[in-house]
């Protein structure tokens, strides 16, 4: 199925997730420049094993991105090839999602929570977003209420790969792009 045109917009915002340095691609390098972010805003040194668990994942994850959207091989995946990969469901085979997109939500959560507690409240949340997808505060905080499904002020793992999950694997929701740029 093509995608719409809102889309193929989302599926860009999220390319300049990852093209952070704004070269038109995304390689290795960006990956690992995220890892180091997300690990300083949350004061990981370079051997915590958290931020080795995240490198860990990234690898994964980078591997599969190459092997779905690095159409002429060259190591580096386009905007165009990002959004061809993922618009034709790369991320919906549940092997690839269950083996490597959760393992690196969790991951990222694990990094993310500061106080060892399992979940993530809203200032855990706020900072990750921030760091990880570049979000600003008020639209990661408005985010955060609406994850929250339970209420509690605080984001399980369930609740976070659920998010995430929706935002990658349900074809519909394709659209939905993370909180808007700082």
């Amino acid at each position: 199925m093509p995608l719409t045109e809102s889309q193929a917009h989302a599926l860009a915002l999220r390319f300049q997730h990852w093209d952070r340095d704004r070269n038109g691609f995304i390689e290795w390098s960006d990956l690992e420049a995220a890892v180091a972010r997300l690990a300083e805003a949350f004061g990981r040194d370079p051997g915590a094993p958290e931020r080795g668990a995240l490198v860990s994942s990234c690898r994964k994850f980078w591997r599969v991105l190459l092997r779905h959207a690095d159409a002429d091989h060259d190591g580096r995946i386009s905007q165009d090839e990002y959004v061809v990969a993922f618009g034709s469901g790369v991320m919906g085979d549940p092997g690839v999602f269950d083996d490597v997109f959760r393992a690196l939500l969790a991951d990222v959560m694990r990094l993310a929570d500061a106080d060892g507690d399992g979940r993530l409240g809203e200032e855990e949340f706020v900072r990750l977003m921030g760091s990880w997808y570049n979000a600003g505060e008020a639209d990661a905080a408005a985010l955060f209420e609406l994850l929250d499904t339970d209420g509690d002020g605080h984001l399980s793992r369930g609740e976070f790969v659920r998010a995430a999950s929706d935002r990658f694997v349900d074809e519909k929701s394709v659209s939905h792009a993370p909180p808007a740029s700082r």
